[in-house]
């Protein structure tokens, strides 16, 4: 689990999805908690399909600051097919998960720092902030916030 967290850190999509999740409601209804758990879910994923050629080409690579994804970059041409495939997967869907969540976060701009401005950080409430303010955002704002809603629900 440590892995992944580190893992999901790296592509800067931790520090993203603690903007955007709700932290006390259901998965259902937290868009952030629902993209978290498929994201671990899919480097978890990751992990298992790779588990050997991780062992094999990089067991002494210090886990951490991407350089496992580097290491297994750098083998690309000897790791198991398996893996080269579980690899670029999850590669392009945090890429895409954090291409969306950057583009809800620039398209809300206005909303964070304006209605949503005296809200300390942390725990959701930015975005519990905007999900109560949706009807008064800005249309970029509100389109952001329904496509990070439905990549939540797929």
């Amino acid at each position: 689990m440590k892995i992944t967290m580190r893992l999901l850190a790296n592509f800067a999509i931790l520090p993203l999805l603690a903007i955007l999740s709700t932290g006390s409601v259901s998965a259902e209804t937290d868009p952030g908690k629902a993209i978290l758990e498929k994201l671990t879910a899919r480097v978890a994923k990751l992990e298992s399909a790779c588990a050997k050629d991780i062992k094999k080409y990089c067991s002494n690579v210090t886990p951490g600051e991407g350089r496992l994804i580097y290491c297994m970059q750098a083998y690309e041409d000897k790791i198991s097919p398996k893996c080269a495939f579980e690899l670029e997967d999850a590669a392009t869907s945090l890429l895409t998960t954090a291409d969306a969540l950057k583009d809800a976060l620039m398209a809300c701009k206005a909303e964070i720092t304006g209605v949503c401005g005296k809200i300390q950080p942390g725990q959701g409430r930015i975005a519990a902030c905007l999900l109560a303010n949706k009807s008064t955002a800005s249309i970029g704002c509100v389109e952001a916030i329904k496509k990070i809603e439905a990549m939540a629900a797929q």
